[in-house]
Order: structure tokens, then sequence, then C-alpha cells
């Protein structure tokens, strides 16, 4: 059985565990293996989760996704970010979506992005926006399916800074848009 609700500080380990092993296995290929198998990225990630950041901002909204009581994915929303700063008026923006590999094609990515998409909508927002790599067939098809459309705008990403590891290079990013 699919639930979604609101994150707790309690579901950090879990949805940790989305976080990662979402990237490990759906960028594979795309970021370097050593920054994606690192046990660094993880205890980054961990230590980041651990913090409860989401509990503590008002600009935004992290929902869990859990199927048989057992937390397998997320999705970040909030006001859109300019220059990294959310702006209360404005579109909003999904700032991250992740999945466990495991829970792929289970039908609760689509339950998750309806309650991000609410959360905008009850936030006033009329239009959201969100960034994926050019590189991901997968979560760019999902998004497409759940109506967001790709825009021209191209952006650099640097990745993910941590523990001396980076990126050889900036990667693409292209921007989504759709009406809520």
């Amino acid at each position: 059985m699919i639930e979604i609700r609101p994150a707790r500080q309690s579901d950090a380990d879990a949805l940790c565990d989305a976080h990662v092993e979402g990237w490990r296995v759906g960028y594979r290929g795309v970021l370097p293996d050593e920054l994606l198998d690192s046990p660094a990225f993880h205890e980054s990630r961990r230590t980041q989760w651990a913090g409860a950041w989401w509990l503590r901002d008002d600009h935004q909204a992290v929902f869990a996704g859990v199927i048989d009581g057992r937390v397998l994915g997320f999705a970040n929303v909030g006001h859109e970010r300019v220059d990294g700063v959310a702006r209360e008026f404005g579109r909003g923006e999904v700032y991250a979506f992740y999945l466990h590999p495991s829970a792929w094609g289970s039908g609760l990515a689509a339950e998750l992005m309806d309650a991000g998409l609410t959360w905008l909508r009850e936030q006033g927002h009329v239009d959201a926006m969100l960034w994926v790599l050019c590189d991901n067939p997968r979560a760019r098809a999902f998004y497409v399916k759940t109506g967001w459309a790709p825009t021209d705008e191209v952006s650099m990403w640097d990745g993910p800074q941590f523990a001396g590891i980076r990126l050889p290079e900036p990667v693409a990013e292209l921007r989504y848009a759709r009406e809520l």
C-alpha cells in the first residue's frame, strides 16, 4: 500500500538511503563511479538528512513516499530559488525528487509528484520548474509523463562538493516547467 505524508525526523535514514541509492543507480555512467561509490558521498548525505533541515524551513516541504510501511522516496518542493534564495512569490520549484530503485515502477513516483504539486498550488503558485540532468532519460520521461515540458534553458552543474571528490567537469542540466 502506498502512503504519502510529510517527512519526519525519524525518516532521515530511510530518506538518505533512497537519495543515495537513487543516485547510485540512476546516475551510474553519468557521474563518476568514484563519486557514487565513495563512502564520503554516503556519509555527507547521511549528515545532511540527520540535520532535519526540512523541518526548519517554511519555504519548502519534504514528502515521504511509503510502501507497505517502508519509506522509499521523497519529494522536496518549495518556492523557486533565484541565486540560491527562495522567493515566496513567483513560481514553485521541485528541488529534489528521488526514489529508492526498489520502488521504481511501483506508482510511488506519481503520487509523490502529486503531493508536491498540490503543496505548491496551496502556496499560491500557478506554475513550477525543476532541473534534471540532460543525460537522465528515465527521469526526463517520467517528468514528461506527469505534465512537465522541457524548456530551452540549460545550466551547467558542478555537482556535489565533498571530501575532495568533484566532478571532472560540470554536467548539463535542462530546465522543465509546467502549469499547476
